[in-house]
């Protein structure tokens, strides 16, 4: 007897949404029931390409008895109404990062979900990746001893010196660069220290063209260093505009681009290149105590959503946690730990670079 068919919605049907509905639509036994969008155009591209049933406002789609599951794909400053809203109506939730752009909100929706008896998975989704999730495994694995450093470098292509005309161009909206996109790389660096982060210190990057030189709401990092406890240290640097925006698939290194990791061991130590799919593994064993290469691992031909950015399957197995009465890959809780570094490295920034503790406690509502 097959599993039975599980029944989604999706709320918001820009990119992401329809990302997610063109991934979902091939598979046998996960069903869009319904999207909800406020934009009509959206709404009947939805109706007309995919053949599924639309609302114009998402607590209609959270009332479908039907559904099981909802996704929220809404804008930064939304994510909190429409998942309390939808935990409070018996649906799952899984809603996009970040989790919210206030501590308040944070509070309310984890609120929500213990009254709620549901789950809410933030996509945090480079835990569920393979290349990240590889790299777990080695350092668990005690391969490389206990993680000491870790650096991630981020050099990417400029997005231009002219506001977006979105929704991301009002720091209210977004909340803030760590808040937007910086929390992938702080998740990260709690997800393979496994303790907590103690403090942060946020340095801003050099303002190229002046105040109004940023392609959405917030001035960028050059620098992020984050302490955890017995000197261990994280490092993310992050450099703008060094990179071609629109690089051929193969060639994002040779134009410009990195995004890589290292994480160093007491006992070794590992490169990970995420555009070209391939891990490093070295230890300390070499001749006279030197650093030799251990092995290298290489994951080719593979898109590199798939290899560090793979929300579509981490949306399934949460889906397919949810059928089996399994919990989720990890909690709403422990989301909530790397959004206070978040908020942390936010304030940090916005004092120019001073050191900030990290605060845990979470507000009373």
């Amino acid at each position: 007897m097959g599993k039975r068919i599980m029944k989604i919605g999706i709320v918001g049907f820009g990119g992401v949404g329809e990302d997610i509905a063109k991934y979902i639509i091939n598979q046998e036994d996960i069903k869009i029931e319904a999207i909800a969008d406020m934009d009509e155009t959206k709404r009947k591209k939805a109706e007309e390409v995919y053949g599924i049933k639309v609302y114009a406002d998402y607590r209609k789609l959270c009332e479908d008895k039907d559904i099981e599951v909802i996704y929220n794909a809404t804008p930064n400053f939304m994510h909190p109404e429409v998942a309390i809203t939808a935990l409070r109506s018996g649906r799952h939730v899984f809603s996009e990062k970040p989790f919210a752009i206030k501590k308040e909100d944070i509070a309310a929706m984890l609120k929500a979900e213990k009254e709620s008896g549901k789950y809410l998975q933030i996509d945090f989704e480079m835990r569920y990746s393979l290349l990240p999730k590889r790299v777990k495994e080695i350092i668990d694995a005690g391969e490389i001893g206990k993680p000491k450093n870790i650096l991630f470098n981020h050099f990417c292509g400029g997005q231009g010196f002219e506001k977006e005309n979105t929704w991301r161009a009002r720091i209210e909206n977004v909340g803030g660069y760590y808040i937007e996109e910086g929390c992938h790389r702080i998740d990260i660096f709690r997800y393979y220290m496994g303790e907590e982060m103690e403090e942060v210190m946020a340095i801003p990057a050099p303002q190229i063209r002046g105040d109004e030189g940023w392609h959405r709401a917030y001035r960028e990092p050059a620098c992020t260093l984050c302490f955890f406890p017995e000197e261990k240290l994280a490092n993310l640097v992050t450099i703008q505009h060094r990179g071609v925006y629109f690089a051929p698939p193969g060639m994002e290194n040779e134009l410009g681009h990195e995004y890589n990791v290292s994480v160093v061991g007491s006992e070794g130590s590992l490169y990970t290149n995420f555009w070209k799919g391939t891990i490093l593994l070295m230890n300390f064993s070499g001749p006279g105590g030197k650093t030799s290469l251990n092995r290298m691992e290489s994951y080719p031909g593979l898109d590199t959503n798939f290899l560090h950015h793979n929300s579509l399957g981490f949306f399934r197995d949460f889906v397919y946690r949810i059928r089996d009465g399994r919990p989720p890959l990890f909690s709403a809780s422990d989301s909530w730990k790397t959004m206070a570094c978040v908020f942390a490295c936010e304030e940090s920034i916005r004092e120019g670079g001073k050191r900030v503790k990290v605060d845990y406690t979470l507000p009373d509502v």
